[in-house]
Formats: structure tokens, C-alpha cells, sequence
């Protein structure tokens, strides 16, 4: 993933390379912000780009995923990388499942390890919650999260 990082901030601009990084799957918000302020961003601008760059796979996520994870399923090879990201999803979504939407919110806005847009995603795909609906609480978790992040970033550097 640094290796992918860097190649991303030697070939863009600060601004267009910070908005990709923020999409990555393991970086998203939560190591973007931190990034982008360390890349002599301002703050405001960090942030937005941070948030715009990690919320948008949200929709893509919500409104794909299944359908191609069918279609990966009928792969032998690609069927494993379904199964691995369904069993991870599976082991955290007790999280959100008991609480639906409330739960979700939760599970997106704590910046913790394996949580954040691609996880919550995943997890209400799989639990056939509302697209529009889950994605719009993605957002708001991920608002929340990224002020969590925004303000430690700003204590630390």
C-alpha cells in the first residue's frame, strides 16, 4: 500500500493524489487526512477532499458489489477473494446487524482498525439494507469520523 501511495503522489497533483489515496481501501479518511496535512495541504482542504475521496466508493460498493461478487463466484480463482472479503465482513457485522442503520452510523464514524466506508458498505450489501438510505448514514459516519481524525491530526502534527 505505500508503495501504491507513493506512486500516486509522484504522478499527481497534491490535490488529485490526495483524493486517491483517500479512496484506497486501507487508508481511506482515517490515514488521508493525516497525508494530506502532512503534504502541506490546508486543513479545510484536506478534509473535503479527504471526505469527498472516501465516501464516494461508498456508492459504488452499495450499488455493485453483489452482482459482481456473483459473477466472481462462478470463478474458481476469483471466487476465493469473495469468500475471504464476505468472511471478514461477516466477522463484524453482528455490529451493525443488531442495530441496522444506528449501528452502521457507528461502525463508520469510529475511526478504529477495519471499520470506515468499505467495511460498512460491504457489510449493509450483504445485509440488503437500503442502498440510498446506508449511504446516506456512510456519509454522515464518515463526516463524523473524519472530524474525529481531522482533530487528533491537528493536536499530533
Amino acid at each position: 500500500m505505500q508503495k501504491l501511495v507513493e506512486i500516486i503522489r509522484n504522478n499527481f497533483s497534491k490535490e488529485v493524489a490526495l483524493l486517491l489515496i483517500s479512496m484506497l481501501p486501507l487508508i481511506e479518511l482515517k490515514g488521508s487526512i493525516p497525508i494530506g496535512l502532512m503534504m502541506g495541504i490546508s486543513s479545510i482542504k484536506t478534509y473535503l477532499i479527504s471526505y469527498l475521496g472516501s465516501t464516494l466508493p461508498a456508492l459504488a460498493i452499495l450499488l455493485w458489489i453483489m452482482p459482481i461478487f456473483d459473477w466472481m463466484k462462478k470463478n474458481q480463482k476469483l471466487k476465493k477473494y469473495v469468500m475471504w472479503a464476505t468472511n471478514k465482513a461477516a466477522k463484524k457485522k453482528s455490529q451493525i446487524e443488531k442495530y441496522e442503520y444506528l449501528g452502521l452510523l457507528l461502525f463508520v464514524a469510529i475511526p478504529l482498525p477495519g471499520t470506515g466506508v468499505w467495511m460498512g458498505s460491504l457489510i449493509a450489501s450483504i445485509l440488503g439494507l437500503n442502498k440510498l438510505k446506508s449511504f446516506a448514514i456512510i456519509a454522515i459516519g464518515n463526516s463524523i469520523a473524519g472530524i474525529i481524525i481531522y482533530s487528533l491530526s491537528n493536536i499530533f502534527i
